[in-house]
């Protein structure tokens, strides 16, 4: 009797053992990030548009791929050039206000009036888009400043701030994580961003015909991100706030009537025009620019203004951007990227309807 009960018990102890080795099935089927567009998708009817990027051919491997790590919203950015042209303290100071903000608080550390009026005039638009609809000046704007405490006014509850900042941010992040990888280098995560800008954005000529007779107030970087449509006030700023998500040092820069980015990428700084690209598709002339090549494309390098609205008060160092290391891709347009071999195909009309393709190796790049 004792071995039959013995063998009863060793059965079940063997059975449960079994049953805690069964293979989950709660693991996603896919990794991939999710796509920026929410609606219920059409039946697709024709093949996927071809990628930025070209990897490897080989056929897969029956082993488990990791999860790739993805690009993660940061509330505070805040480039080189905006440090060494607002100084440290101003930088500082913005990020108290960033802090503040995401508390749903209404006053942050800040040391003066001065500090005050520049941090909350200048780097809302540029570090933070969307704190436009949601946060204004003091009440008091002759004395917003109290023993080193600034304040600021709601334009909408805290609550729907943190829901509208939630909101942003998974737009940001699906931008970054549907056009970038997180592996890339500076000028790869910018090549591929300036791409995305020539085929996703379009540009408002109606306002900017009215914006020509009267400037307009509404134009802001957080509306080329909600519309999809801007002017070049708008779509630069747009540009290099992405760039600073990705980890890239980028400011803009203003002359001729006109504003573009500047990025600087291995110590170097470079011009490069998100907005003419959107009517000369995958053109490649307005990237990685010096002063020359931003100055023969329509910009004169003798009015720059660089970051400030109002360089008299803050003005810049004395920036040169001579680097003219990508010079041989100005002729061409875009065709794709090959990151792991350090090479980017383009192409150009010839003779009659004939393209011909160059491969440009920028592998010695990172070693100038």
């Amino acid at each position: 009797m004792k071995r039959l009960l013995f063998s009863i018990i060793a059965l079940l102890l063997a059975c449960c053992m079994l049953w805690g080795c069964a293979p989950k099935n709660d693991i996603p089927d896919s990794t991939e990030p999710p796509e920026l567009n929410t609606s219920t998708p059409e039946p697709a009817v024709t093949a996927a548009p071809e990628p930025l990027t070209a990897g490897p051919t080989e056929e897969p491997t029956e082993a488990p791929t990791p999860v790739p790590e993805r690009f993660v919203f940061r509330p505070k950015v805040c480039s080189v050039y905006l440090e060494e042209i607002f100084g440290e303290t101003m930088c500082e100071t913005w990020f108290n206000l960033v802090d503040a903000v995401m508390a749903g608080e209404n006053t942050f550390a800040c040391p003066d009036k001065h500090t005050y009026d520049w941090v909350m005039g200048q780097f809302p638009n540029k570090c933070f888009p969307v704190f436009a609809e949601l946060i204004d000046f003091a009440y008091d704007r002759n004395d917003p400043v109290k023993d080193g405490v600034g304040s600021f006014t709601w334009l909408v509850s805290p609550e729907e701030a943190a829901a509208r900042i939630a909101e942003f941010a998974e737009q940001i992040e699906g931008i970054l994580n549907e056009v970038l990888e997180p592996d890339w280098s500076d000028v790869e995560k910018a090549l591929a961003l300036y791409v995305y800008f020539s085929r996703t954005y379009e540009y408002d000529w109606d306002t900017y015909h009215v914006d020509m007779e009267n400037q307009v107030d509404y134009t802001t970087t957080l509306r080329l991100f909600e519309t999809g449509t801007g002017i070049c006030r708008e779509i630069a700023p747009a540009y290099s706030y992405l760039l600073m998500q990705a980890g890239v040092d980028a400011a803009t820069v203003k002359g001729s009537l006109h504003e573009w980015s500047y990025v600087r990428i291995n110590g170097r700084n470079y011009h490069i025009d998100p907005t003419y690209v959107l009517s000369e598709m995958d053109k490649l002339i307005y990237f990685m620019m010096t002063d020359d090549q931003r100055d023969a494309t329509g910009c004169s390098k003798d009015n720059f203004i660089y970051v400030s609205n109002y360089a008299q008060d803050h003005p810049h160092p004395d920036y040169k951007a001579d680097d003219d290391f990508f010079a041989p891709v100005w002729d061409y347009r875009f065709e794709k990227l090959f990151p792991d071999e350090n090479r980017i195909r383009c192409w150009r009309y010839a003779e009659g309807d004939a393209q011909e393709h160059f491969e440009f190796d920028y592998s010695g790049f990172d070693q100038q």
